[in-house]
């Protein structure tokens, strides 16, 4: 049936009026249904390619009216799309705030690449001083890697210690205070080579200091790419931290029951990973990393929090997430 006759042809006949009417009509109602309703079966048809040219459209246009609503107390905002490497939505992500013991990401890439896998760490006396006892032992001995998980899930402030001596003892530095200061700068160092030029550490914990800074600085957009480094590559490491509680046996057969300093894991559909951080000068901050059912790997981080609302604001930010991604794909 001939609906638009040519160029020739001025009139329409009254029936290919009518089915053009109709046409016209249907045409609506499609639009009005996938814009209206952007659920599973609205979109089972589309393209990878366009799945996401959607979802971008949705990042520049609509996305942060869903997370502005959220009532978020932190001051700093990230949350990236790992897979994409794509910003889903962003809260003053340049703005320099103190890490507290976030800082403890690249004390563990630094311990890492520093201290080889079949070496023993053992606890000097020296590093139990520090705020905080997680039970650790005089002279107990580890493997890096299990000391490393602890140090994480528990943010063990004696283990940076240990960890930072045990390293400068390696490089001929028996001095507690000479070897602390090497290994900051082995963390300088890193963030430099990283190109993390607003991230910068003062000591290898986080740790207030008593001039009133914090033991690290940097912004979220820099803290959450250390922390996509550091899943990417030692992901076995860090996925102890999405655990709530862990137990371990040190190479000195003393066991240890960690509980993890966000016990609100559970909370976060897929963890991967997870590290908090508090001080009274830095505040409530955290970073977490999910895996979508679609095999996503996102990553969302707040900084400038309260102790409690990093927990929530984080939990609203990655359950918002996967809604808007569950609704496009």
């Amino acid at each position: 049936m001939k609906i638009i006759q040519n160029s020739e042809s001025k009139d329409l006949t009254k029936k290919e009026k009518h089915s053009l009417f109709l046409l016209g009509l249907i045409f609506i109602l499609g639009c009005f249904y996938v814009l209206g309703n952007k659920t599973e079966a609205s979109f089972e048809k589309l393209t990878p390619e366009q799945s996401q040219i959607l979802i971008s459209h949705m990042t520049d246009n609509k996305l942060s009216q869903f997370f502005e609503n959220l009532n978020l107390k932190a001051s700093s905002v990230l949350i990236l799309d790992s897979s994409l490497e794509e910003n889903i939505y962003t809260k003053d992500i340049e703005k320099i705030m103190p890490l507290a013991s976030l800082v403890k990401i690249m004390t563990t890439i630094v311990a890492i690449e520093n201290i080889d896998q079949d070496e023993i760490v053992k606890i000097p006396k020296e590093s139990l001083s520090l705020a905080g006892d997680n039970g650790l032992l005089v002279d107990e001995k580890w493997g890096r890697d299990e000391f490393l998980r602890f140090m994480l899930i528990t943010s063990s402030n004696d283990a940076t210690r240990a960890i930072s001596m045990h390293v400068g003892k390696k490089n001929g530095l028996e001095n507690e205070k000479q070897s602390t200061d090497f290994f900051v700068e082995l963390m300088n160092k890193k963030a430099a080579d990283l190109g993390l030029s607003n991230t910068y550490f003062l000591n290898e914990s986080g740790l207030d200091l008593e001039d009133g800074k914090n033991g690290g600085y940097s912004n979220v957009k820099e803290i959450v790419t250390l922390f996509e480094y550091a899943i990417k590559n030692y992901p076995d490491i860090f996925y102890s931290t999405s655990f709530q509680s862990k137990n371990f046996t040190s190479n000195s057969l003393i066991s240890h029951e960690a509980l993890n300093t966000n016990p609100y894991t559970n909370l976060i559909s897929g963890i991967s990973a997870s590290k908090t951080g508090f001080t009274n000068i830095s505040g409530g901050n955290l970073i977490v990393s999910f895996v979508t059912p679609e095999n996503k790997t996102i990553i969302a981080g707040v900084l400038g929090s309260t102790f409690t609302d990093r927990f929530t604001d984080i939990e609203k930010l990655s359950n918002t997430t996967l809604k808007i991604i569950n609704e496009v794909q």
